[in-house]
């Protein structure tokens, strides 16, 4: 009896001491789930990129068929939405500046007896935007396409020179600056880099229709531009 008593007052003293120390053990709560990103809300941003164009000329392409292009850069801004089953839609506005610039020289005969020449060049300084965007978050990737309103200001200049005998009989300068408007297409992906900061690549095609240009005579050009650019985003 004696030994049964000891062995039970034994097992009560070890199971008070592991109470014990259980109720020592700090207890330590399961972190909640990150939550998920939400695209929701309004951004502003810096890009830049490349930009290439069609210059053509109506009806005989005297003064047009040079491609434009070069680097630029610029800013933009717009909303987005996201709704419960990860549509996002949104507008954006953005403006671009640069200095896309071509142009086609021409020398027909020997400037110091009889000649004739012709230089003309179009420059592109500054375009835009205002555009819808559609997409799909994956959380921090949302893929998109985009499509609305697009303008740009192009410049043609042109000069022209005749020679006789060494003696200039014709020089002849004009410039005209018009600005275009159309509207573009085009396609992106954007990633959340934080919270706040996102970061997207985007392609853009451009129709921007017909303009007269004044150079003594009415020059009528087409011009269509696309872009590739890069581009970083802070969301309040």
């Amino acid at each position: 009896m004696k030994n049964t008593a000891l062995g039970l007052l034994i097992a009560v003293g070890l199971a008070g001491a592991a109470q014990a120390a259980d109720l020592s053990t700090p207890y330590e709560p399961v972190p909640p789930p990150a939550p998920v990103f939400s695209w929701t809300g309004v951004y502003i941003g810096a890009h830049g990129g490349y930009a290439w164009s069609d210059f053509t000329s109506e009806p005989t392409d005297a003064y047009g068929g040079v491609k434009p292009d070069g680097w630029f850069g610029g800013g933009q801004g717009g909303f987005n939405y996201q709704f419960s089953n990860n549509l996002v839609l949104g507008i954006e506005a953005d403006a671009s500046f640069g200095d896309q610039k071509d142009g086609i020289s021409t020398l027909l005969g020997d400037p110091t007896e009889n000649a004739f020449a012709l230089d003309y060049s179009t420059k592109i300084d500054s375009f835009g935007t205002v555009r819808a965007r559609a997409g799909y978050a994956f959380d921090r990737f949302l893929p998109y396409v985009t499509g609305g309103l697009a303008w740009a200001n192009a410049e043609l200049d042109f000069h022209q020179q005749v020679t006789a005998d060494g003696s200039v009989v014709v020089d002849n300068s004009a410039s005209d600056k018009q600005t275009f408007t159309g509207w573009a297409l085009g396609a992106g992906l954007e990633y959340a880099v934080t919270n706040h900061v996102t970061a997207k690549v985007e392609y853009l095609y451009a129709d921007l229709g017909s303009k007269d240009f004044d150079l003594g005579t009415p020059v009528r050009a087409d011009l269509t531009t696309q872009t590739i650019k890069l581009g970083l985003n802070y969301k309040f």
